[in-house]
């Protein structure tokens, strides 16, 4: 990244004539005098990033000609204009507490500071601070952070003040100075770091409640945009049930600071990324808490999609996902008490999943690939899906996920209500459904097994041709080398799932899967806040599909197994000490599965269909 003077904001018409670009929306009026459509206007974080990798390449081969004594070549000339690097001293800080304590420590150079600040600031928000410990090391080949908690939009809404010591400190530099210092506290383990950590979140609490109580900046996408920022301070370094009722109380508060703010803030980008940010962490709130969406988020979220091109599958996803919320209360509540209504309810929603999936558009779809050798990275060693980015694999995953949810509640309501009956003796519906949901959970289950791999760059999408004379798997070589981070399955046998002896018949009392009522299975568990943030704040997107593989009612010894070695490999690789957490509770959880040794050619057979992609 390389410094090369303020880039025009105009857009590329005006820059060609080189006169002033007024940059109004949605047109330049310089292009609205030509009678000409306006190109649009930049997005300037982009530009602050460019590849050095041919000026670097210059540099090694004029360094190694002046060694060895010849002549640089005619492509290499030492007349060739070299743009200027960055240049500064690292932040230094006193060992006290000044009277008027800065959000973050003062620099020593502040000619350079006020360049460096803005792509600091950037690069604190948008790489998960779990990450920051190996930036310099190496690239990780899978996915590292979720795009719904991205804030790649940042500048097009905020820019940080003047550096000198005069300057007025804002709610968002402080909030945006308190992440990056716990990162840095955890990357350090330094207990100085951390205590500046804490003081740049009280002080950005108070610029932000102060702005909330004036009715024109509670409005602004600027307090929107803090609170979002303390929201994720809070899920980094929180563990305690104290913590978790902080992060849902500023969540209220965004969720009620968006009903003010109205349809107005979907004119930006910013506005609508803000928004989708917030109703995914709603949505893991309420998962957490066993309520349903606010009904004003839901609202603004129907309007916004109405502005969407029409059969957008991500608009159409937000509809069963909403009501498998709403189902879950009703339930809780009492609302649905008959067993027959719930699971015919819960039924209708994963219909409405797999008709979305039927609809979606060949873009989205995944390939399948078959690797020439076996690898470690992959459950039955060859089998793999490709998808054409890594943001579509989290979405099937998020779907997946959630109908693993619905078809684990449907099994553990039909449990509930027969009681201590064998199976073998339900009737004949039950035995049907139960049938067909264990069914659904085994696909789900290989399909995200499947998707693994990719995310840690074993196969890429460009790997897998397209289908050639209908020919469904490619055949590709692993681009990384097997690695096994988890020895052999045979060192954690003891945590394998404990199911029924063959001598006595299955009974469904003994059921102990994940549910809708209790996905992460905190109910009569002391460190139940612990267990939930060390979920929620997971920055990679595998994370929690592999965790919900590894305490399913379809999880097999080698499924957790293989489970507890990739998150590890996390761990390892990224230093996400969330995973590490995450393989310790699956390590920590029984699951006791009544139907391992049930005959099942005695039960109701599924009809055959043809190849149902889920």
């Amino acid at each position: 990244m390389v410094y090369c003077g303020k880039p025009s904001k105009g857009c590329s018409s005006c820059r060609e004539r080189k006169i002033r670009c007024d940059q109004k929306e949605p047109g330049c009026g310089q292009c609205e005098k030509r009678q000409q459509e306006c190109p649009g206007y930049r997005n300037l974080v982009d530009l602050m990033f460019r590849d050095e990798s041919a000026h670097v390449k210059r540099k090694a081969t004029k360094t190694r000609a002046r060694i060895s004594g010849k002549p640089p070549t005619a492509s290499n000339a030492p007349g060739a204009p070299e743009p200027p690097g960055l240049s500064g001293s690292a932040p230094s800080s006193s060992g006290t507490e000044p009277e008027n304590p800065a959000p973050y420590p003062r620099t020593t150079n502040r000619a350079t500071d006020a360049r460096r600040k803005p792509a600091l600031a950037l690069a604190v928000i948008t790489q998960p601070v779990s990450l920051i410990a190996i930036t310099g090391r190496r690239q990780l080949a899978y996915v590292t952070t979720d795009d719904l908690v991205n804030y790649d939009f940042v500048f097009d809404i905020w820019r940080p003040a003047s550096m000198l010591p005069s300057r007025q400190v804002d709610g968002v530099m402080a909030s945006m100075t308190a992440v990056g210092l716990a990162g840095l506290a955890d990357l350090t383990k330094c207990h100085q770091t951390m205590d500046w950590a804490r003081r740049s979140y009280g002080t950005a609490l108070r610029l932000t409640n102060d702005a909330l109580r004036d009715p024109s900046e509670a409005v602004k996408d600027t307090t929107m945009l803090s609170i979002l920022v303390l929201n994720t301070y809070e899920m980094l370094t929180g563990r305690s049930p104290q913590t978790v009722r902080a992060w849902q109380e500023h969540l209220n508060g965004a969720s009620a600071l968006a009903k003010m703010r109205g349809l107005a803030q979907f004119r930006s980008r910013a506005g609508v990324r803000m928004f989708i940010m917030l109703t995914h962490i709603a949505l893991t709130s309420c998962i957490q808490r066993s309520l349903p969406m606010p009904p004003s988020l839901v609202e603004l979220r129907n309007q916004l999609g109405m502005l969407s091109p029409p059969g957008d599958p991500n608009w159409r996803m937000s509809g069963p996902i909403y009501r498998v919320m709403q189902l879950r209360h009703d339930i809780k509540r009492g609302k649905l008490r008959q067993t027959e209504a719930i699971v015919d309810q819960l039924a209708k929603v994963d219909n409405e999943f797999v008709d979305i999936i039927a609809d979606l558009p060949e873009s989205w779809h995944y390939r399948l690939v078959n690797l020439s050798q076996s690898h470690p990275a992959v459950f039955d060693g060859f089998h793999c899906h490709v998808y054409p980015a890594l943001g579509l694999a989290a979405t099937w995953n998020g779907i997946r996920s959630l109908r693993m949810l619905v078809h684990e509640t449907i099994i553990g309501e039909l449990c509930k209500d027969l009681g201590e009956q064998p199976i073998l003796s339900w009737p004949y519906e039950a035995k049907f459904q139960l049938a067909k949901s264990v069914d659904a959970l085994e696909k789900l289950r290989d399909a995200i097994l499947a998707s693994v791999p990719q995310h840690f760059g074993v196969v890429n999408y460009n790997d897998a041709k397209p289908e050639d004379r209908g020919l469904p798997v490619t055949l590709v070589r692993a681009r990384r080398p097997p690695v096994r981070v988890v020895p052999s399955p045979a060192t954690s046998a003891s945590s394998s799932p404990e199911c029924p002896s063959a001598d006595s018949p299955p009974r469904p009392g003994s059921f102990s899967g994940p549910t809708l009522h209790d996905p992460i299975q905190m109910e009569g568990v002391s460190n139940s806040a612990e267990r939930f943030m060390i979920l929620a704040s997971a920055s990679n997107t595998i994370v929690w599909p592999l965790y919900l593989l590894g305490v399913s009612s379809s999880g097999t010894h080698e499924v957790r197994e293989y489970v507890i070695d990739r998150l590890q490999a996390i761990l390892k690789e990224a230093s996400l000490q969330q995973a590490g957490g995450v393989a310790q509770m699956v390590r920590n959880t029984q699951v006791s599965i009544p139907w391992s040794d049930l005959p099942w050619d005695q039960m109701p057979q599924l009809p055959t269909s043809p190849r149902v992609i889920v």
